[in-house]
């Protein structure tokens, strides 16, 4: 083996895998074959990519120096690559509804498109007549997804040096408008608890209403002292779990003895589907225009009116500060965190 590359696989060794998009990551490219090894913990991405370096030596040994490890050819089927996509890649990076979900989209919505054609033939102009052709069904939040999810696959092959450029950097990202939440107003925010009292899953909605915690944080949720802890799901790309904590304010604190019986069977109770939980708030909601994330801007709604601070009020809805200030030097304390809780009273 020449010297220069005996180099080139040493230091290919000892470079410590990268942390991005929350997962790890290190790649070489030796004797022009791209080595990639992908994993959420930082020690099983070098073990892999000792394995897939010892394979490609190897097959380079065996095939008396010409053999080439199996690896994604630019000659490769859309749909064989964008599987490989999910499966490498976007699946140990969130959370596996949302897999399940976008894999359903993409296979549903872009392979009938894409699916047959060679990935290397792929033009600006198929992805410019697909994202057309979405838009003009009138499904604009669709359109965004499958517009996101093509962008990562065409990332992917550019960082695999299968193309030299995405085809769909020759247009914008689409982004869809989004309507704001609208909070119930007080006298159907009473007609609601009123409908859901003895209900089986009235706890979920109350918990939600004087939380302000997102759906996906609901099966997250415990009691600690005066505190609802939940997970916060907004700060995805932290390399640890965030937890947020909500005071138990006022309003809640009634609901506590019903609450702690109902966090005995709490995963139970949350193992319905989404559909399910969007039918019953819909069978008990004055409006039938409000959705179930309207209890969030409920809460955020009352909090200010209130009187609580912005501060605060971030803090439980789990939204980062705007400032540098605030973001990394402004630690609010539990008891501050009470005191404004505690105004939480209508």
């Amino acid at each position: 083996m020449p010297k220069k590359l005996q180099e080139k696989i040493k230091k290919a060794v000892v470079r410590t895998p990268r942390y991005h998009n929350r997962v790890y990551e290190k790649r070489a490219t030796i004797d022009g074959v791209l080595i990639v090894s992908r994993s959420q913990d930082a020690e099983e991405c070098q073990i892999k990519f000792m394995e897939q370096l010892a394979n490609y030596l190897s097959a380079q040994r065996d095939g008396g120096g010409n053999a080439r490890p199996a690896h994604p050819s630019a000659n490769v089927l859309f749909s064989e690559f964008a599987e490989r996509w999910f499966e490498n890649v976007h699946k140990i990076k969130v959370i596996e509804k949302t897999y399940y979900s976008d894999h359903s989209t993409f296979w549903k919505r872009v392979i009938p498109y894409f699916g047959n054609l060679r990935l290397r033939s792929i033009t600006s102009a198929d992805c410019i007549d697909f994202i057309s052709s979405m838009l003009a069904t009138g499904h604009e939040r669709m359109t965004e997804s499958c517009d996101g999810l093509l962008r990562q696959v065409f990332k992917y092959a550019v960082d695999s040096e299968l193309i030299r450029k995405s085809p769909m950097d020759a247009f914008k990202r689409i982004k869809s408008e989004r309507e704001n939440g609208v909070p119930l107003t007080k006298e159907q925010e009473r007609e609601f608890l009123k409908a859901l009292e003895g209900t089986k899953y009235e706890m979920c909605y109350v918990v939600a209403l004087y939380t302000g915690v997102r759906p996906c944080e609901l099966s997250s949720i415990r009691i600690e002292g005066e505190f609802i802890v939940a997970q916060n799901r907004k700060q995805k790309n932290q390399k640890r779990i965030v937890f947020k904590k909500i005071p138990i304010t006022p309003m809640l604190r009634p609901y506590l003895p019903k609450l702690r019986v109902a966090l005995q069977n709490w995963e139970e109770l949350l193992s319905r589907s989404e559909t399910f939980y969007r039918n019953e708030f819909r069978r008990r909601c004055p409006d039938a225009e409000h959705t179930p994330y309207d209890l969030r801007t409920t809460f955020a709604t009352r909090c200010q009116e209130c009187g609580a601070s912005v501060q605060a009020v971030q803090a439980w809805m789990g939204h980062a500060p705007n400032s540098i200030l605030a973001k990394v030097y402004t630690k609010l304390s539990d008891e501050y965190l009470l005191s404004e809780g505690s105004k939480v009273k209508y």
